[in-house]
């Protein structure tokens, strides 16, 4: 048996603390094989000692035991990734009942509502609201929420630019000139090659960058200013996180109130050619 079929077997016995183990692993069979237990457990903010336990509940006593198991998977023949993840929501919907699905939308919505509750999150909402110009990217699957941040934001604000990456350079990013800039980065599990890039590059040509992704993420630390960090929602297939939906929807409001008047302008300009071009019934 696979090791994600016996962590997706054991799951109804993990504790709280187990569980956001058996998420990582599940989401990142490849950490097993990869990162020792005091790395999973700091990067999960848990004991090393949730973690041998969660490993004696698959079955192992011994952590390497495990990490072998993990590397031979690796290494030997098995299907592409998305088909992978696809399997796994086949079998997970056969035990998983509403009760969880709402635990894993609350579960989201209170992250959302905890990181409002930040200084980081007023110093992103200040750096959306004042900058001279402001970038979002959406890789892979979030693509759509980059484009519907910026268009709603260009109601409110002048500057903002949708970045889609397909002359493959950003030139929408590094073609800007002097002045206060912002680059929103949106992105989750798994994780696009070009983001850490793209954000160590920008910081080097003057931007503040903001990075939405899930708690799993191991490189935001690094290159970005700031990050806010929702659950993974890996039992479902390539899902519409909850969580980061509702927190995208707070930040356009925290970034509208902070605009204050000086959001007045733009929403009359826009008004205007609304009616010009008769959008609307």
């Amino acid at each position: 048996m696979k090791i994600e079929d016996i962590i997706r077997n054991g799951d109804v016995s993990f504790t709280k603390l187990e569980q956001r183990v058996a998420t990582y692993l599940v989401g990142r069979p490849e950490a097993l094989a990869l990162e020792t237990s005091a790395e999973i457990a700091q990067k999960l903010e848990v004991s090393p000692m949730t973690v041998s336990r969660f490993f004696k509940k698959l079955g192992y006593e011994r952590a390497t035991e495990l990490r072998t198991k993990a590397r031979q998977e690796m290494s030997g023949p098995r299907s592409a990734r998305i088909g992978d993840r696809y399997q796994s929501f086949v079998r997970a919907q056969a035990t998983q009942g509403a009760d969880k699905e709402r635990e894993m939308a609350e579960a989201g919505i209170n992250a959302a509502l905890n990181l409002r509750a930040s200084p980081k999150w007023q110093a992103g909402v200040q750096c959306l609201a004042q900058a001279d110009f402001v970038a979002i990217v959406g890789f892979q699957l979030y693509q759509y929420l980059a484009t519907g941040l910026a268009m709603r934001l260009n109601y409110v604000r002048p500057g903002v630019k949708v970045v889609s990456g397909l002359d493959g350079v950003y030139t929408e990013v590094f073609t800007q000139g002097t002045g206060r800039k912002c680059l929103l980065i949106i992105d989750m599990f798994r994780y696009a090659s070009h983001g850490p890039a793209l954000a160590e590059h920008a910081k080097d040509n003057g931007y503040e960058v903001i990075l939405m992704c899930d708690e799993f993420c191991d490189w935001g630390s690094r290159f970005a200013d700031h990050v806010f960090t929702f659950p993974n929602e890996g039992q479902f297939f390539l899902p519409m996180p909850v969580g980061l939906h509702f927190g995208l929807n707070l930040l356009y409001q925290d970034v509208v109130c902070a605009l204050g008047d000086g959001a007045t302008d733009q929403v009359e300009k826009m008004s205007q050619y609304q009616e010009v071009f008769g959008a609307f019934l």
